[in-house]
């Protein structure tokens, strides 16, 4: 399967997860709910650079696959296809995809904020596009946003791709553990055909 192939197989499971899971957020009218996601790569910037100054490699993975979770998530809502905007860039596997990535995007390994730079600047305009909807200013907020997004993920997947992760497997790992933090956890696998 391609990269492009699995990032649709994980909007998919993104979304059947939130459906079922995050119900108070899939209600939310679009620009509320695109709004609710800069906010939590807004957290996602502050625990990077906090992992980053203590060292903290295993909050830092945490934190880089819930910032791809968002991303799914994001798309989702903006009805964007990641794997088809990433383009020719998406053959291989997502370590061959994400060491391409950070080619293009110039990543210097000697520094070690370069995540936080580009994520905090990424989502900043993000930000700044949620702001201009407030105010129904003359900009093209939907493919905007797209843009943002995938640059998100383009970075997320640069820093995946320099830690060794398998970034799919980290995600149905955490997805998993975030869903039996739910009282109905069992009702909704049950209900999917999966075993309690």
């Amino acid at each position: 399967m391609t990269v492009r192939d699995q990032l649709l197989a994980l909007q998919w499971a993104q979304l059947k997860h939130d459906e079922a899971y995050h119900k108070d957020v899939v209600i939310m009218p679009l620009a509320q709910r695109i709004k609710h996601m800069a906010l939590h790569n807004t957290k996602y910037t502050a625990y990077f650079f906090e992992a980053i100054e203590q060292g903290d490699n295993a909050q830092f993975v945490k934190t880089l696959v819930d910032a791809f979770i968002i991303a799914l998530a994001t798309a989702n809502t903006l009805n964007q296809d990641l794997g088809q905007e990433l383009g020719s860039v998406a053959s291989g596997s997502f370590q061959e995809v994400g060491a391409r990535l950070g080619q293009e995007l110039g990543r210097n390994p000697d520094d070690p904020l370069w995540l936080v730079r580009q994520f905090a600047r990424h989502n900043g305009k993000l930000a700044k596009l949620c702001e201009s909807w407030d105010h129904l200013e003359p900009v093209p907020f939907r493919e905007g946003m797209q843009n943002c997004n995938l640059a998100l993920l383009k970075t997320v997947l640069v820093q995946a791709s320099v830690k060794g992760l398998d970034i799919a497997e980290a995600y149905k790992s955490r997805i998993r553990l975030v869903e039996t933090r739910s009282i109905f956890d069992k009702h909704f696998r049950e209900g999917a055909g999966g075993e309690a």
